[in-house]
């Protein structure tokens, strides 16, 4: 592997590391610079709820399984098993 891909690759994975990092244990002193902090207000925001209008499951018969029955013809054909071609001509 090159060497300026294997440094670039350690920077990214360091940099992914130091910004998890600083984004998880970050903290403000008032509560004013957290309301307009962009990682505080994304952490803080409500996600949507799953919601449903039906309590009980429905179940209901989509198709019925028909078998067939499957006849393969095997082949074995023992004269193609050892020969080899010609060697080639230089």
């Amino acid at each position: 592997m090159r060497l300026w891909l294997r440094w670039s690759a350690w920077l990214c994975l360091s940099l992914v590391f130091w910004t998890a990092a600083a984004e998880s244990t970050h903290n403000h002193p008032n509560p004013v610079k957290a309301a307009s902090c962009s990682i505080c207000v994304a952490a803080h925001s409500s996600s949507p709820t799953a919601s449903s209008s039906r309590t009980q499951p429905v179940f209901a018969t989509v198709g019925v399984l028909r078998d067939e029955e499957v006849l393969a013809k095997a082949e074995f054909d023992a004269s193609s098993l050892g020969i080899r071609g010609p060697p080639a001509a230089l």
